[in-house]
């Protein structure tokens, strides 16, 4: 852990400087700020890391809410997972085998070919099956069975969702039993093999896959209010508890903003490393055929994607957090930067403001996590980075004064 006392200023640098680099980030001198107790930095400690455990779950608790309980998220990381060269080859795998054991292909073709030929109904059943395994594989890739097969999943997850809303919704839930209809992709798989419409004979194990049975409804309501409670809680309890431990940090305050940074990018690598251990251990403890394995792996993989797109959100904030605790901070080669940069901060204000502005408009622009995309992200970022650099103007301004010429840098 960063360590949450200052050290003494570098060399070369300025009275006040020192005083305000190595003090709060206002760069308020630590003589006027009080004197932390051994008990205060225990505190301090204590909520940092805790939040940063309740930061973990967060990043866990918003993921499932995002992912199970969106019918939006839902539907495109089905889309993905159709597009994924191995899960199309189990699942063509899977179609083919319920149409031949749920429809006898030798009557359908029997039915279509001319007397002379319908001896041959038999053999031709049978050499279709492998044609309709590569079939399936092209089905599957094409545009209109993906959406088809979108439009489906996004039914069942507008299902589930309505189920969690205790039945209110679009979406009229019989008998509470959540389905995914595969009635309409098998469909295309015998339009395509130049067989009839044969969903009708589908039994409905078959054409209609249960996710969710009408007695595990009261489990899924209690499971998905909580989830969505928790994922909304700990969004805002987390970042309120990072704020709480910065402020009673007086006196260090600017190496308890670097330990928020470290500890916001650590949550970040923590939950890549859960993913991973995720994915490999539902793998191997819910699949035993080896054959099926690269399929169920490459759908773990998908489903979590978005869990890996939170966890470098954290990252990205993180890294940014830290930067700014060091550039505030002793260290040389930080002096020598704000020494540098001191006159036109100092006469030049608005331009300082405005430039500020404007890199964050080009983060906005770039998207780089969702939040960035979204007004209340875009405001809370935006009051952050003009925070920044207002305490950024009072710290230099402080350190070199106009009396003070910039002069040579500070010998290494």
């Amino acid at each position: 852990m960063v360590a949450t006392h200052d050290v003494q200023p570098a060399q070369g640098a300025p009275a006040s400087g020192a005083n305000g680099a190595a003090g709060d980030v206002g760069g308020s001198p630590p003589a006027l700020a009080p004197s932390p107790t051994r008990g205060r930095r225990i505190l301090v400690r204590v909520i940092v890391w805790g939040a940063t455990l309740l930061a973990v779950v967060a990043i866990f608790a918003v993921w499932a809410n995002r992912q199970l309980l969106n019918p939006d998220n839902w539907s495109s990381t089905s889309t993905q997972l159709l597009q994924n060269a191995t899960i199309r080859e189990t699942t063509s795998d899977y179609l083919v085998e319920q149409l031949y054991a749920n429809v006898n292909v030798e009557n359908e073709l029997k039915s279509r070919l001319p007397t002379a030929l319908q001896s041959l109904a038999g053999p031709a059943a049978g050499g279709l099956h492998q044609l309709a395994v590569e079939a399936a594989k092209l089905a599957l890739a094409s545009p209109h069975v993906q959406e088809v097969w979108r439009q489906a999943n996004r039914l069942a997850a507008q299902q589930l969702v309505t189920i969690v809303n205790g039945g209110k919704g679009a979406v009229l839930i019989k008998e509470g039993a959540v389905t995914l209809n595969l009635a309409t992709v098998v469909d295309e798989l015998a339009k395509r093999l130049g067989l009839p419409n044969v969903s009708s004979k589908l039994p409905a194990s078959a054409a209609h896959l249960t996710i969710l049975k009408s007695n595990q409804i009261k489990l899924v309501q209690n499971g998905g209010k909580a989830l969505k409670g928790l994922a909304l809680v700990l969004t805002i309890i987390v970042p309120l508890l990072y704020a709480l431990g910065i402020f009673l940090a007086a006196g260090y305050r600017r190496r308890t903003l670097m330990t928020v940074g470290l500890a916001i990018v650590l949550a970040g690598i923590l939950v890549y490393v859960g993913r991973n251990l995720l994915i490999n251990q539902v793998t191997d403890s819910l699949v035993k055929t080896e054959s099926v394995k690269p399929s169920a792996h490459a759908v773990m993989s998908i489903a979590t994607s978005r869990l890996s797109e939170i966890a470098a959100a954290f990252i990205i904030v993180g890294v940014p957090l830290m930067a700014a605790a060091w550039f505030a901070g002793p260290a040389r080669l930080a002096i020598r930067a704000r020494r540098m940069i001191a006159p036109f901060l100092r006469e030049h204000p608005d331009w300082t403001y405005a430039i500020v502005i404007g890199i964050m408009t080009l983060v906005f622009i770039w998207e780089p996590i969702p939040a960035t995309g979204k007004l209340a992200g875009i405001l809370v970022f935006l009051a952050l980075a003009i925070l920044g650099t207002h305490l950024l103007l009072r710290q230099t301004a402080q350190e070199f004064p106009p009396d003070v010429a910039p002069g040579p840098p500070a010998p290494a």
